[in-house]
C-alpha cells in the first residue's frame, strides 16, 4: 500500500461513530479524512418529520439510497416520494429538501468531501451547544441554505427505472438503473461519471453464491463496499473478512482485494471515487434489459478486458484467492494478464 493513501478499514454495522441531530441518529461511516479527501458515507436513522431544510452544494454531488422507511425528496420543479430500495441523485448546485415521512427511515448517503458527514458533525455540535444559528457552518462544509424554497406539489411516486445522462437531478425506482450482466451477476449503474462530472460512481451488485473474482488492486481510485443483503467474503490485503448487511469496507489505492458472494442471494452497493474505473464495467459486462438476475449466466468479456487492460486502473495480482480455478485455468489467467500488461507496456 502506498504511504500517501489512508489505510483500508472495516466498519461493522453499529461500529461507526454515531452523532445525534434533530432527533435522528447519524452513523458517520466514512469521513473525508478516512478516505483521503475523496468520499463521505453516512447512514441516517430518522423519525417521521425529520427534515433537512432546502439547501445546495457548490462542489460535491450527492446520492442517497433508502434502506427502509419513506422520504420526500424535493427539487425546484418536482417532489418525489421515495420508499425502500429507491434511489436519488442530487448534483452540485441543485436546491433540494429532504423530509422523512415514516418512522425509523434509514437512508444511506454518498458524497464527495464536505458532504453529509462533515455537515452533521458540525450541526450536532452546534445543537449540543445550544447555538441559535444551527445551520451556520464552517467553510470546510459544502452547504448553503436556500431561502424561499417551496416543495412542488402534488407529490409524485417514483416510477422511472432509467438512469439519465448528465449532471441533472433524478430518482430511480427500486430495481431500476442501467443493468449490465457478467456471468451470473447483475451490475447496475445508479450513477455514472457523467452524472457527477467524474467525481464518483455508484454501482449495485447482485448475484447468487459463487466464486471469488481475481485478486487485484488499483492505483488511482478508491472503492467502498456496503453490504445490503446476504453475506459475502472480502479478501483485503491478505485478510479475509465477511461482510453482512450494514457492514462497510473501505479499499484505498494499492490495496490488494477480491470478493465472493456467499448467500443464495447477495446484494451490495459500491461507491468508486473518482469515477475513472467506469470503462472496466463496459469492457467486462454486457448490457442486460431485465431488472432481475439472469436464469442463465451471461458472458464475461475477458477478451475486451484484456484489450483495454493497458488503459484501465486495474492491476492483476493473482487468480481467485479461494482456489476456485484449477491449476491450468490459473496458469492461463496469469499468462493472459502478464501478456496484456507487457503489450500495453503497463507498469
Amino acid at each position: 500500500m502506498s504511504k500517501s493513501n489512508p489505510p483500508a478499514y472495516l466498519a461493522r454495522t453499529g461500529d461507526s461513530q454515531n452523532v445525534p441531530f434533530n432527533g435522528a441518529e447519524v452513523s458517520l461511516i466514512a469521513s473525508r479524512s478516512q478516505t483521503g479527501e475523496l468520499i463521505e458515507v453516512a447512514e441516517v436513522l430518522a423519525p417521521k418529520g425529520f427534515k433537512l431544510p432546502a439547501h445546495k452544494h457548490t462542489k460535491t454531488h450527492k446520492s442517497l439510497f433508502v434502506r427502509s422507511g419513506e422520504l420526500l425528496l424535493s427539487f425546484p420543479d418536482k417532489t418525489y416520494h421515495l420508499r425502500e430500495g429507491d434511489f436519488g441523485h442530487i448534483p452540485k448546485g441543485v436546491a433540494h429538501q429532504i423530509e422523512c415521512i415514516a418512522p425509523a427511515t434509514k437512508t444511506l448517503y454518498f458524497s464527495g468531501p464536505g458532504g453529509l458527514v462533515s455537515l452533521v458533525t458540525e450541526l450536532s455540535q452546534r445543537e449540543k451547544n445550544g447555538d441559535e444559528s444551527v445551520f451556520t457552518v464552517s467553510s470546510t462544509v459544502d452547504f448553503q441554505l436556500v431561502n424561499g424554497f417551496d416543495p412542488t406539489l402534488p407529490v409524485e411516486q417514483v416510477t422511472s427505472v432509467e438512469r439519465p445522462d448528465g449532471p441533472i437531478p433524478y430518482v430511480i425506482r427500486k430495481g431500476g438503473g442501467e443493468h449490465l450482466i457478467v456471468e451470473d451477476q447483475l451490475q447496475t449503474f445508479l450513477v455514472r461519471q457523467n452524472n457527477t462530472e467524474g467525481q464518483f460512481l455508484v454501482v449495485l451488485t447482485e448475484g447468487p453464491k459463487g466464486h471469488a473474482i481475481i485478486q487485484h488492486y488499483h492505483k488511482l481510485h478508491t472503492e467502498c463496499f456496503f453490504s445490503l443483503e446476504g453475506s459475502m467474503t472480502m479478501w483485503n490485503e491478505g485478510q479475509t473478512v465477511s461482510l453482512n448487511p450494514g457492514d462497510f469496507l473501505h479499499v484505498p489505492p494499492y490495496t490488494k482485494h477480491s470478493y465472493r458472494l456467499d448467500s443464495p442471494y447477495t446484494k451490495f452497493i459500491g461507491m468508486l471515487s473518482p469515477g475513472l474505473f467506469e470503462p472496466f464495467f463496459d469492457a467486462l459486462c454486457t448490457p442486460y434489459p431485465a431488472q432481475i438476475l439472469p436464469d442463465k449466466p451471461g458472458p464475461a468479456r475477458f477478451d475486451r478486458l484484456l484489450k483495454t487492460y493497458g488503459s484501465l486502473d486495474l492491476y492483476f495480482v493473482s487468480p481467485p484467492p479461494d482456489n476456485s480455478m484449477n491449476p491450468l485455468q490459473a496458469t492461463m489467467v496469469r499468462f493472459s494478464f502478464w501478456l496484456a500488461g507487457k503489450l500495453a507496456s503497463k507498469k
